[in-house]
Order: C-alpha cells, then structure tokens, then sequence
C-alpha cells in the first residue's frame, strides 16, 4: 500500500489472509480497450478517463461486477 487509505491499505484490512486485489492486464490501445468495454456494457471506472498507473503508463479499471466480482486494470503498453 501507497498509503494508510489507500485501496491496497483497505483490501487487507478487510482480508486479514490477503489475497487477490486485482489482475492487470496489458493492452497495446488503452482508448480502444475503453470503447470496446462500454460497448459491451461494462462498467469502467473513473469515468473512463485513463490516470497515470504505478509504472508510468496510462491504466483504467473495470468494475468487479463486470467481471464476476474481479476489479481488472488495464495497462497500455
């Protein structure tokens, strides 16, 4: 965690046996990737705006009810 509130922070505190926060996966077209989410109904986060991710590089996430209950980041690469 970057911080005490950070989500990372909060995840372990609700999961005192850790386990996963999220799966990253890596796209060439991170625009594109949004397009094609919101076309298909899913609900991206943050507006749907791409933010500058842990390495550098522009990252969303998806919610976890799009996805079985899986928050999924995207990273362009």
């Amino acid at each position: 965690p970057l911080g005490v509130n950070s989500p990372i922070s909060n995840f372990l505190k609700k999961n005192k046996n850790g386990g996963v926060h999220h799966i990253c996966y890596e796209v060439k077209d991170i625009n594109l990737s949004i397009k094609l989410l919101l076309k298909n109904n899913c609900k991206v986060l943050g507006e749907g705006i791409p933010r500058e991710g842990a390495h550098g590089k522009p990252v969303i996430f998806i919610h976890p009810s799009s996805f079985n209950g899986t928050l999924i980041e995207l990273e362009q690469v």
